[in-house]
């Protein structure tokens, strides 16, 4: 008996070997244009590759028929710049290439063949057409369910982000130059989407291009859409390494305990509507509630016997408990713990007017990434608040004044340290101030 077990799980141990092999093998077949920058030839130009890997050890290089100059090639994005005489040429071919390197892994993980080598350069010599599977998947579709299955277990504000990812993917069709569909999400695609993403994407506001950070949430949106269904067997595995989710350190501001104490001094009597506003900013910037839980707090999340907020945030579905500190006591009970009800669009409109009666001239120069270029606008500090401030002002406030910032970030509810962190706005001359008080109090 002890020797048929041991036969057991020899057999099963040698199967999960073959299984994790086999895993790996499709895990890391992947394909890429390719240009050998060592390799140029005394006319300045070397050979265009597209590189099929079908693991760590074996490759191969598949030539294009063209030959480039190295200042051509984009080695960041893997693809040859318009800047080259040749671009329209090669652009297409390496589009040629490409997809059908796609075609061909998707038929054989389809059919459940090792991609070799050998076999792909085989299947390439065919140039043959693929059966699309009978239950072949529509990228607009299953979008349509994820957004639908996904309503029950995020927050509002999620869904409305993935509705504008849909919204971008399907104002994309008219630029792309190949279908949309899960088996061409490749290098070409990305290079391309980033590109309307950049400069043709028409924002709510009706101007066009988004920056940096923006481009960079739809790429994190598409790569959770896509790993979902693959997780979900709905797809085959799509390698996104080469989807890189782009973003940059912003130039926002925050308000200090000066300026909002300003703002909360204001007589505001002859203007209800802006009081409410300011009402609803100066409790935003001393809970550093998002504006979506702003907007929502009322009287069952005031707790009055320990004085605290207990909320579970809607974007991140994390209960926080939050301290009813400074302006805010007095604020609630003016409105009887239920804050006015104002819309997203009306606070980001009228809040600056705020900023602009105490007078936050101060000028700020705000640099923006689109693509490869940078963008300088000088505004002056007070057309530059919005709700985001006040989150930011909670943050960079409370941690000024010496509060730990492991235990703000709980009252936060950020996820990790670095998400934390992009909230406290210090500049140099704060942070030496910071620490030349901190080991004053130390040596008394």
């Amino acid at each position: 008996m002890k020797l048929f077990f041991s036969y057991i799980i020899m057999f099963s141990n040698t199967f999960l070997i073959f299984a994790r092999q086999m895993h790996d093998r499709f895990i890391m077949a992947n394909y890429t244009p390719y240009l050998i920058l060592n390799r140029v030839s005394q006319d300045g130009c070397t050979t265009l590759y597209v590189r099929y890997n079908y693991n760590r050890s074996k490759r191969t290089l598949i030539t294009t028929g063209y030959r480039i100059k190295p200042v051509h090639w984009d080695d960041k994005k893997k693809w040859v710049k318009r800047a080259c005489p040749q671009f329209e040429e090669i652009d297409i071919v390496l589009t040629k290439i490409t997809s059908k390197l796609g075609e061909i892994l998707s038929y054989a993980n389809d059919n459940g063949i090792d991609p070799t080598v050998d076999f792909v350069l085989l299947e390439l010599e065919k140039d043959r057409k693929y059966e699309q599977r009978s239950n072949h998947v529509k990228i607009f579709d299953v979008l349509e369910l994820y957004i639908e299955e996904k309503k029950t277990v995020v927050s509002p504000d999620q869904i409305k982000d993935y509705k504008t990812l849909k919204k971008h993917l399907t104002n994309f069709k008219e630029y792309s130059t190949q279908p949309i569909t899960f088996r061409n999400l490749n290098l070409k695609f990305y290079n391309e989407f980033m590109d309307y993403l950049y400069y043709k994407a028409v924002k709510p506001d009706g101007k066009v291009g988004l920056v940096t950070n923006s481009a960079g949430k739809i790429i994190r949106l598409l790569k959770g859409f896509v790993h979902y269904q693959i997780a979900k067997g709905i797809i085959p595995n799509i390698d996104l390494k080469n989807f890189k989710v782009v973003e940059e350190e912003t130039d926002a501001i925050y308000l200090n305990e000066k300026e909002l104490s300003e703002i909360y001094e204001l007589n505001l009597s002859d203007d209800e509507e802006l009081e409410q506003i300011r009402d609803v900013f100066i409790v935003g910037c001393y809970t550093g509630l998002r504006y979506s839980d702003l907007s929502n707090l009322n009287s069952e999340h005031i707790d009055s016997k320990s004085g605290n907020i207990n909320i579970k945030q809607r974007k991140v579905h994390k209960a926080v408990v939050i301290p009813i500190i400074d302006y805010v006591p007095n604020i609630l009970k003016k409105y009887n713990n239920q804050l006015p009800k104002i819309t997203g669009y009306k606070f980001n409109e009228r809040v600056k007017e705020l900023g602009q009666k105490i007078k936050l001239n101060q000028k700020v120069e705000i640099v923006r990434k689109k693509g490869n270029n940078k963008v300088k606008v000088v505004l002056l500090k007070w057309q530059m608040i919005s709700s985001h401030t006040c989150r930011r002002s909670f943050c960079t406030n409370m941690y000024l004044s010496g509060f730990p910032a492991e235990e703000l970030k709980r009252i936060s509810g950020h996820k990790s340290p670095a998400a934390f962190m992009r909230y406290i706005k210090v500049d140099n001359q704060q942070a030496a101030d910071r620490l030349k008080e901190l080991r004053n109090k130390l040596n008394k």
